[in-house]
């Protein structure tokens, strides 16, 4: 089962709740301040909740797009609670 920090998945929703319309953040562990496993565990953990409106993945790389319903109450849970 997936364990992710808090901190990661914070850092990961908030970086897609800036996202406009059709756009897709490619996730890079080194430009968000991540460790690479850190950055894999919390964006499969948050793909898995359905937190982003689409996303892909390919050779362990994931890019994600804004974030859904889902995603922004689980910012904001994590962020508020």
């Amino acid at each position: 089962m997936l364990n992710p920090t808090k901190s990661d998945c914070i850092t990961i929703l908030s970086a897609a709740s800036e996202l406009a319309g059709d756009s897709m953040l490619p996730l890079d562990h080194g430009r968000l301040g991540l460790s690479r496993n850190g950055m894999l565990t919390a964006a499969a953990f948050l793909v898995e909740r359905d937190c982003f409106r689409r996303y892909q993945e390919g050779d362990g790389h994931y890019a994600v797009g804004a974030l859904s319903l889902q995603g922004r109450l689980r910012l904001d849970q994590l962020s508020n609670g």
